[in-house]
C-alpha cells in the first residue's frame, strides 16, 4: 500500500526566510555535477526537463550506512524514472530543528530553483525533540517558501521512516504535524509510518547504527517512492 493523500490548496501568506548556503548536487541522465552552485546555473543545466528537488537530512544526503550516492533513493529513482534531479541536505536538519551550519528545511528550501517540477522534503526525525507546534509551523514556512520559489512545482512531503516499532512517540508526533502542515496546503503527503517503511520487507533495510537505511533501505525507499512520485511527474511529450 501507498498512501499518498492530498487536499485543496490553501496558501500560507507569512513566509520566514533564513540565510543559509545549501550544498546542491544535480545529476542528469549522463553524468554527475556537485558543486555549491547558484540556482541559476542549475536552471540552465536542466533546461525544461521535469527536475525534481530533494530537501532532507542523512536520510537523504546519506550516512556511513549506505555505500554511496548511487546506491541512495533520490538516484534509483531518477534511474528509474527518468528525471534530471538535485538534493539539497543538511544533516540533522529537520522543520524545526537546525542541522549543519544551522541549516533547517526553510532554509535548503531557498535554493530550489524555479523551474522544479516537484520538490520532495523527506524527514522529520530530528525534529522529534520539538513541540507539534513547532514542527507544523516551520513545516508550513518550507512548504510555502517552495511554492514562492517554483510556483508551478508540486509538493510531495514524505514522513520520516522509522525501522522500528513501536515507532516512537517523537516519530509519530512530527508525522502528525508534517501530515497536518501540507494537507493543509494542499500539498501531497506519504505516510511512511502507517505504510511500514524500512519494517516490511526483506531484512537489512536499516544499518548498524540503528536509523539510517543501507542500500537495501534506500532501494525499498525508492520502490515505495515511485508511485506516488509517478503520478505527481507532468506528463512529457516524446
Amino acid at each position: 500500500m501507498n498512501t499518498l493523500a492530498r487536499r485543496s490548496p490553501r496558501r500560507n501568506g507569512i513566509v520566514t526566510l533564513l540565510t543559509a548556503v545549501a550544498s546542491v548536487t544535480v545529476l542528469l541522465f549522463g553524468g554527475v555535477f556537485a558543486s555549491a552552485q547558484p540556482a541559476a546555473a542549475v536552471e540552465k543545466t536542466v533546461g525544461e526537463r521535469p527536475l525534481v528537488v530533494f530537501i532532507g537530512n542523512s536520510f537523504t544526503g546519506g550516512s556511513a550506512m549506505d555505500t554511496g550516492g548511487i546506491a541512495r533513493y533520490p538516484s534509483l529513482l531518477s534511474a528509474k524514472l527518468g528525471f534530471p534531479y538535485m538534493t539539497l541536505t543538511a544533516d540533522g536538519s529537520g522543520y524545526a530543528s537546525a542541522g549543519t551550519d544551522s541549516r533547517t528545511f526553510l532554509s535548503l528550501a531557498k535554493k530550489v530553483p524555479k523551474n522544479a517540477s516537484v520538490v520532495v522534503v523527506l524527514g522529520s526525525d530530528d525534529d522529534a525533540d520539538n513541540t507539534a507546534a513547532e514542527i507544523r509551523a516551520g513545516a508550513a514556512e518550507t512548504y510555502a517558501r517552495i511554492h514562492d520559489q517554483a510556483p508551478a512545482a508540486v509538493v510531495l512531503a514524505v514522513a520520516s521512516p522509522w525501522g522500528e516499532t513501536p515507532t516512537p512517540k517523537g516519530i509519530t508526533t512530527a508525522r502528525n504535524a508534517v501530515r497536518d502542515a501540507a494537507l493543509q496546503d494542499g500539498n501531497a503527503f506519504v505516510d511512511t509510518i502507517t505504510d511500514k517503511w524500512l519494517i516490511a520487507g526483506p531484512a537489512g533495510q536499516v544499518g548498524s547504527d540503528g536509523v539510517h537505511p543501507t542500500d537495501v533501505g534506500h532501494a525499498e525507499m525508492a520502490k515505495y517512492l515511485a508511485p506516488a512520485l509517478s503520478r505527481l511527474l507532468p506528463t512529457r511529450s516524446a
